[in-house]
């Protein structure tokens, strides 16, 4: 039984690396957290997990079977609050690429072909059921998810940040890696993390995935002016599979040629 009083929380994990659930585990003030809440279902730290309900579960992973579909609803049936918990979680991720292949070819590079019985496109997991709050990142971010934790404690979840990376940079401005002429995509990717990769000089990757109103094709025509060919700008942009390339840029015709290619 989780003890009198104090928050029931689940950390579930899908299809992944599982590299957000390690990044809760390697929390400098872990003890802490254990202080004010119950892990009742945590893989990494549990000898044996405890099925019951949640006031808070995260999920993390992609959803890429039949099987995974049905635990999610129970996880959903059983859970207050359910947080989708990582890029996996998010929007399918790097699982998802199985979905920019044809499924014989793909046939052709999975270990255990009994898998391929049971799989279906891989997604996030609000494909298949609702998603109070969605912590995006590959993983997420330590700072993020305290805050997040810890305003759920006092009963006041916060909000998600709806602004780009660029919102939360300490480079903006003058310092601006588009100006370096380096293609960063902290314009059009979803913020919230507080811009770690471009405070190393690291151009952003879209881990996040795209805000809602990213204007994706200007990117791209300012990275063609940077010198970057059609098909590292492709990359770029569908290296977390988390955007349709060829739908959001159609004025780019040699995208989908790009993308026909690399599905032979």
């Amino acid at each position: 039984m989780a003890k009198k009083g104090k928050l029931k929380v689940g950390i579930f994990s899908f299809t992944c690396c599982e590299g957000c659930q390690f990044t809760v585990l390697f929390l400098d003030n872990l003890m802490e957290l254990f202080k004010k809440a119950d892990f009742v279902y945590f893989d990494l730290i549990n000898e044996k997990n405890r099925k019951e309900t949640f006031d808070l579960a995260f999920v993390e992973g992609a959803i890429t079977t039949k099987k995974e579909i049905k635990k999610l609803k129970i996880i959903r049936k059983k859970s207050k609050f359910l947080v989708a918990f990582g890029a996996c979680a998010c929007h399918g991720g790097i699982p998802s690429m199985q979905n920019f292949l044809e499924r014989e070819q793909l046939g052709k590079y999975v270990y255990n072909q009994e898998m391929l019985k049971d799989s279906v496109k891989a997604s996030g997991i609000g494909e298949h059921v609702k998603v109070d709050y969605y912590m995006y990142g590959c993983p997420i971010i330590k700072r993020e998810f305290l805050e997040f934790f810890n305003s759920f404690i006092k009963g006041k979840p916060q909000k998600e940040f709806e602004g780009p990376v660029c919102d939360q940079c300490p480079l903006r401005g003058e310092n601006c890696l588009l100006k370096k002429k380096l293609p960063c995509l902290g314009a059009v990717a979803r913020g919230g993390c507080y811009a770690p990769c471009p405070q190393e000089n690291i151009p952003c990757y879209l881990c996040r995935g795209p805000r809602t109103k990213a204007d994706i094709p200007v990117e791209v025509a300012l990275f063609k002016k940077f010198g970057l060919s059609e098909q590292e700008i492709y990359n770029k942009l569908e290296h977390f599979k988390n955007i349709d390339v060829g739908k959001v840029c159609k004025y780019v015709p040699k995208f989908e040629q790009i993308k026909k290619r690399k599905n032979k």
